[in-house]
């Protein structure tokens, strides 16, 4: 409890995490910690298998800044930019996973965009917003750039889409791989 900024924090987080145990207590390593060592405690590098994309954005969101400024460090990016980042990137993932819509849809989970994308018109409501934060975390690795390709692909495949419902200018592609 002492890792968290909100001590009351703390208590539903337990229960959340004992709620993934429980529910992955057959994964051969989850079934090796609780049965082989003391108590059956489950460090957290192992812990960040199981839980939600969403439990882990909680738990960075209630941590100390201290914490926070060393892992966003490991990123090159301030805290409080990527708090905001995997905060709205969890909400895309959940749309997503749940076949919501994102086409033309305003997101309420915002990121916090660097002045590049703000001078550029870049909306943070939009998914574009999104993409150019997720761009800063995988840098350019290759699956970022099939990633791009495939975008582009879907885009020529159905070429009544207005891609400006969704926040992207005509220089989209270069704005996502430079």
């Amino acid at each position: 409890s002492n890792n968290f900024s909100n001590k009351k924090y703390h208590t539903a987080f337990l229960n959340e995490i004992s709620i993934e145990i429980n529910r992955n207590k057959r994964v051969p390593f989850i079934y090796n910690f609780r049965n082989n060592y003391i108590d059956g405690d489950i460090p957290l590098y192992a812990l960040v298998e199981i839980i939600s994309f969403g439990t882990l954005s909680k738990l960075f969101k209630n941590m100390h800044n201290a914490d926070k400024k060393m892992i966003a460090l490991t990123y090159n990016v301030s805290y409080t930019y990527f708090e905001s980042w995997i905060e709205s990137i969890s909400y895309i993932r959940n749309i997503c996973a749940h076949y919501g819509r994102l086409y033309n849809a305003k997101l309420t989970k915002t990121p916090k965009l660097y002045q590049q994308y703000t001078k550029k018109h870049i909306s943070n409501i939009r998914i574009l917003g999104v993409l150019c934060c997720i761009k800063h975390l995988v840098k350019n690795d290759i699956h970022w750039t099939n990633f791009v390709k495939k975008l582009e692909k879907l885009f020529q495949q159905y070429s009544y889409v207005d891609k400006n419902t969704m926040g992207f200018p005509a220089d989209w592609k270069d704005i996502l791989l430079l």
